[in-house]
């Protein structure tokens, strides 16, 4: 590893120096492009137990036959990360989060994923807030080695920003995998910093990464403008007063790009003749005939980068190995076809035959009724009060019969289920494939083919899904989206009981609700296209390289988020049993039922049980769902197929819909939350309808 260039950056003690300037406090700043594994060397990083990290660095010119690779969608958390609790699903498109690092002895903050500061494209604004806001003493800049030159772009950037800088060059093994081979030597030199190799995920060179970090240095100032902007900046540098919290050349840079985030922090602390004369400097600046600046600074950092990207990686010829074949294959219209068919019967056998079916049964007969049930009635007998026997043991409102025991019974091992399958998927590197392959569908819809991301990740968590829809770049095709993600997804939880509630019935009762989902995706998504006005982007998506998943990972990411959610969901479900016990004690049930009838009754053909399934509904979607199976005896087969497609429908959990008034905005989020609600209504009168007429009882 070489080291050469300005001075170091230390972290020895509280007297950490930034060349010969006393250093403010140690903040390091973890900065890179999306999907560049920033979000796993943070959580790395952060992680407490440090124990588990290789030593081992990845030599050079060997494959490495493990290849490995964990999207950033795992909750914070999953991989060692305490306490910031943000999803880095999330953090990678908008926000920031922090944490202690023990290993680096100060704060370590994790920047959101962007593809440069300067030039702004509507993803880097909380980046730039960032650096206006929150003084750097270091940055930790990640390079995909297999996409260099688009990395080598923003650390040019972060090179204007006159901090040490220490260069990660990560996911080393899919390069080399690929016959890309990189000259650390050549790059250090050329930055005048020090280079580290890493497998992030897999904990690779983290330690070495971590004993480098001292070595940090101010990089070299590689780009070099055009005269114009040049004399601009030095222009500025002199007008701005010293002891600016922000380095000068790059508050610069924003300006002339049009940054409007740089426009108003100058506004807010430097005096009105500064900023005047600011202003002059940039409009100047911008009479200079050609292209805009923005567009000036952009091709001079990208042609850097790709002069850099052409000297030090070597890509040689390499023969495509299965796997890459077979992911090749996934893309074509045909076969790719024939794969997602074959994915969808593996899921239904492994989530509906054997989770659903064979998993829940075996649990309800031998643990819950044979054992559990029995020995905690024994128990509560005990107690003298009949209303707190009643409110634990219940049948149709207890703590435990109707929370506790449903939710670990059945959400659990079937979402248990569903988690490993899409971890699998994720991991191979299959679903971005699939992504490709729906793309030319998704645009009959007013969508791409990446918006098929965030709608596999709502079949997990519609919250989670609403939150990525910000991957997607137009207003409309994120409403759209959301539209989707309310109205037609079932999330994991949900998923888990209807499969359940579905396996003894015939196939046909499981082909008619999930076709019913599908079919409306496509009508509502058609309409709303039609409906909504706005630009359509094209598909614009880098295909991971196709890879054999590392089970022991896939089980610990996916055991992490079933855990994650049952300790969200299991208080909940007894809460919404104690209160629908409270409710049913004092008659306000009844009340409602009566109320209601007309509706159930007459226009959705459900018996007056179906209220409280659809009161449950409105606190969980799984809640609702659970509480159907507790009242399955109430519903016949038809009325069960409806009642599903109803609260598959209505309003999402209160978590979705908060999030939903949140991203969209109030007015357009009740939009969307009331024409989900009259959707489900509306839906489940029609198929009530059909079937009945039809003569169907899926008997």
């Amino acid at each position: 590893m070489v080291s050469v260039g300005s001075p170091r950056f230390s972290l020895g003690g509280s007297n950490a120096t930034h060349g010969d300037e006393p250093a403010r406090r140690r903040n390091i700043v973890l900065l890179g492009n999306l999907g560049v594994g920033k979000s796993a060397l943070f959580e790395r990083l952060c992680d407490r137990s440090m124990a588990t990290l290789s030593d081992n660095e990845v030599p050079r010119g060997r494959l490495r036959s493990e290849l490995d690779g964990w999207p950033d969608m795992a909750p914070c958390g999953a991989g060692g990360c305490k306490g910031c609790g943000v999803h880095a699903a999330a953090n990678e498109q908008s926000a920031t989060r922090a944490d202690r690092c023990a290993l680096l002895g100060a704060q370590l903050t994790e920047a959101p994923g962007a593809s440069g500061i300067f030039v702004n494209n509507g993803t880097e604004g909380s980046l730039v807030e960032l650096l206006l806001s929150d003084p750097m003493d270091v940055t930790i800049v990640v390079l995909d080695a297999k996409n260099l030159r688009r990395s080598l772009a923003l650390a040019l950037e972060v090179a204007e920003l006159g901090v040490p800088m220490l260069l990660d060059l990560n996911m080393i093994d899919e390069a080399e995998n690929l016959g890309i081979h990189i000259d650390d030597d050549e790059l250090a030199a050329l930055f005048g910093v020090p280079i580290c190799r890493t497998v992030a995920i897999d904990g690779v060179g983290v330690r070495r990464l971590c004993q480098l970090l001292p070595d940090a240095r101010l990089p070299s100032r590689n780009v070099r403008f055009p005269k114009a902007i040049e004399n601009a900046l030095c222009d500025i540098e002199e007008v701005l007063p010293n002891g600016l919290s922000v380095p000068t050349r790059a508050l610069g840079l924003l300006l002339l790009a049009g940054d409007s985030q740089a426009r108003s922090w100058i506004d807010d602390h430097l005096k009105r003749d500064t900023v005047a004369k600011i202003q002059t400097i940039v409009k100047r600046a911008q009479e200079v005939p050609g292209s805009t600046l923005r567009a000036v600074i952009a091709g001079s950092i990208h042609a850097e980068a790709e002069r850099i990207a052409q000297r030090v990686a070597i890509r040689t010829n390499r023969a495509p190995t299965l796997l890459t074949r077979f992911g090749r294959l996934a893309q074509r219209p045909l076969a790719g076809a024939v794969i997602a068919a074959f994915v969808v019967v593996v899921a239904y056998l492994w989530i509906g035959a054997f989770a659903a079916t064979f998993v829940v049964d075996s649990i309800d007969v031998h643990l819950f009724q044979d054992f559990l049930v029995p020995f905690c009635e024994s128990i509560v007998a005990k107690i003298p009060m009949d209303f707190v026997r009643d409110a634990i043991m219940d049948h149709d409102f207890g703590l435990l019969p109707a929370g506790l025991f449903l939710a670990v019974g059945i959400v659990l091992p079937v979402l248990f289920a569903f988690y490993l399958l899409h971890g699998v998927l994720d991991d191979s590197g299959y679903l971005p494939r699939l992504a490709v392959l729906f793309d030319r569908l998704f645009r009959k819809i007013g969508l791409n083919g990446q918006a098929l991301i965030p709608l596999v990740l709502g079949f997990s968590c519609v919250t989670m899904a609403v939150i990525t829809t910000r991957m997607l770049a137009t207003r409309k095709e994120r409403i759209i989206l959301t539209l989707l993600l309310c109205m037609g997804i079932p999330c994991a939880p949900l998923l888990a009981v209807m499969i359940v509630l579905l396996s003894p019935l015939p196939w046909t009762a499981s082909a008619v609700v999930f076709g019913v989902i599908a079919l409306q995706i496509v009508v509502s998504g058609f309409a709303a296209s039609k409906i909504i006005k706005g630009k359509l982007s094209d598909l614009i998506l880098e295909l991971p390289p196709m890879r054999v998943p590392r089970i022991t990972r896939v089980l610990r990411h996916t055991w992490a988020r079933t855990w994650l959610f049952m300790r969200e969901a299991v208080p909940l479900f007894l809460l919404a049993s104690f209160v629908m016990f409270l409710f049913h004690r004092v008659g306000g049930l009844d009340v409602i039922e009566s109320a209601a009838r007309p509706l159930t009754q007459s226009f959705l053909g459900l018996p007056d049980q179906a209220v409280q399934v659809f009161l449950k509904t409105a606190i969980r979607r799984e809640n609702g769902a659970t509480e159907l199976r507790l009242l399955r005896d109430y519903f016949d087969n038809v009325q069960l197929v409806v009642a599903l497609v109803v609260m598959s429908f209505l309003v999402p959990c209160i978590n979705a819909a908060l999030v939903v008034l949140k991203e969209r905005g109030v007015k357009t989020g009740i939009a969307i939350l009331s024409a989900s609600t009259f959707w489900a209504i509306l839906l489940g009168a029609l198929l009530n309808l059909v079937l009945r007429n039809l003569g169907v009882s899926f008997a």
